[in-house]
């Protein structure tokens, strides 16, 4: 009975809350119990990954709805979850950017990236596990969600603004 619930979580009008998810549905290797989640620092190579560690700079959290998490040294890392992106509004600089996308959900997330002469994607990838996605970004604002079911619907995605003149951490 809990597969099919977790079958149905993801439409609109029913709850999210399904209970236990069996391994198959989260993608877990099958020794391991719903409960047991791998550590989430966890890479899963992608079409859109491999890409060599970039050094980290802390992000100034958003504090109100308004303010931007920014990210001066062109890591941005982004928490998928359902139904959200953290942070949800983000200011970076041009040039190159390496989105490290980390997922804290329960369900399998995509990341998609829109904006002017890009559009980037990272392919669909199970909770626990974190990807790369580096992209060539130019001035101006872009659209990040995820594309995946209905989840852009219910709230996943974000505003990303690029600018040559990021605020100082």
């Amino acid at each position: 009975m809990a597969w099919m619930l977790a079958k149905v979580a993801e439409h609109p009008g029913v709850p999210r809350e399904v209970g236990d998810l069996p391994a198959w549905f989260t993608g877990e290797p099958a020794l391991r119990s719903a409960r047991e989640r791998p550590p989430a620092a966890t890479v899963e190579a992608g079409p859109a990954t491999a890409v060599a560690s970039a050094s980290r700079a802390p992000a100034k959290p958003a504090e109100a709805d308004g303010e931007y998490a920014e990210f001066a040294s062109g890591q941005v890392e982004i928490a998928l979850k359902e139904y959200e992106l953290t942070p949800r509004k983000i200011r970076t600089r041009s040039g190159t950017v390496t989105f490290v996308l980390r997922n804290d959900g329960r369900f399998a997330h995509n990341f998609h990236l829109e904006g002017p002469g890009v559009e980037a994607h990272a392919e669909k990838f199970s909770p626990g596990r974190t990807v790369r996605l580096e992209v060539s970004l130019q001035e101006g604002e872009y659209k990040i969600s995820c594309p995946l079911s209905n989840h852009d619907q219910r709230g996943m995605h974000g505003t990303l603004v690029v600018t040559s003149k990021p605020a100082a951490n």
